[in-house]
């Protein structure tokens, strides 16, 4: 992304964190960003479409340090706690971003940031679902869903401590007491009988209609798509494996997860690099 529009998103996050979305003006962003207003209309048509961009770059930052640790070689549990120090470590940066959404609850965001905030939401549950099958088996499956809800709680406790009342924490000491108290959470799970509330039909639910839960639906659109308007020969070489490899019975994780490793290399398919290690960890 351009470095003028990062400066503009970044005092953006700033100026609607102390004084909420609504009552900040474009005249405030741009004299805090040191531009003349004209600028930044040459980077986005409103004030809507910034807030848009907002979420996209913290994602998309978000995902990319997140992609950075698939691609070491760890066990399945070293690489989960790796994530989550990463994810605390980004939280914690932008604590900005955090206070401004939840300054902007009250206030509901247009269709096409509502539809991204889903995305994002889906995509984290089922990031912490496939880690969770990847370090303890398909024996859980029948808890899974509950159990990646109930990890995101845990986490969210500590970030409530980080980012409304600044508590310092070692990042990586957090990370490995969350992921011990996941190990906890599964032996209760395996030896106390305990049905899980919230099963995939409960997902199922929750989901809308329009969005695939596992996302491969989605992935295969978004290929065939890419496959018609990317002529590199090397982005379609890629394209055209995964497409024959996720049309199979039984797609295999090390050639997913491989060509999703050679896409990121690709700003414009960072996303489609996450959604497939979401999906095949």
């Amino acid at each position: 992304m351009d470095q003028k529009k990062v400066n503009i998103i970044e005092n953006a996050i700033k100026l609607f964190a102390q004084r909420g979305f609504s009552s900040t003006s474009v005249q405030e962003i741009v004299n805090a960003s040191q531009i003349s207003k004209g600028a930044f209309y040459l980077h986005f048509n409103s004030k809507d479409e910034l807030l848009h961009e907002l979420f996209e770059y913290y994602w998309r930052r978000m995902q990319t340090r997140i992609n950075e640790v698939s691609s070491k070689p760890l066990e399945p549990k070293e690489k989960f706690t790796d994530q989550l120090k990463v994810t605390i470590e980004e939280i914690a940066t932008h604590r900005d971003f955090i206070i401004m959404q939840v300054r902007e609850q009250a206030i509901p965001f247009n269709d096409t940031i509502e539809k991204f905030i889903r995305k994002m939401r889906y995509h984290s549950i089922l990031f912490y679902r496939n880690h969770l099958l990847c370090i303890y088996g398909q024996e859980i499956e029948p808890y899974v869903w509950e159990a990646s809800v109930m990890v995101q709680g845990i986490l969210k406790s500590y970030m409530d401590l980080i980012i409304v009342d600044n508590i310092e924490f070692d990042y990586y000491l957090l990370a490995q007491s969350i992921t011990n108290k996941v190990d906890s959470l599964i032996e209760g799970y395996k030896h106390q009988n305990d049905p899980p509330v919230i099963t995939e039909k409960i997902m199922h639910q929750l989901t809308p209609s329009s969005y695939d839960i596992y996302h491969l639906d989605d992935i295969l659109e978004q290929l065939e798509l890419i496959a018609s308007s990317d002529h590199e020969p090397d982005i379609k070489e890629t394209i055209d494996v995964l497409v024959q490899e996720l049309k199979t019975s039984s797609p295999r994780r090390v050639i997913i997860t491989g060509m999703a490793h050679h896409l990121e290399k690709y700003k414009r398919y960072t996303d489609l690099a996450s959604l497939l290690r979401a999906n095949f960890m």
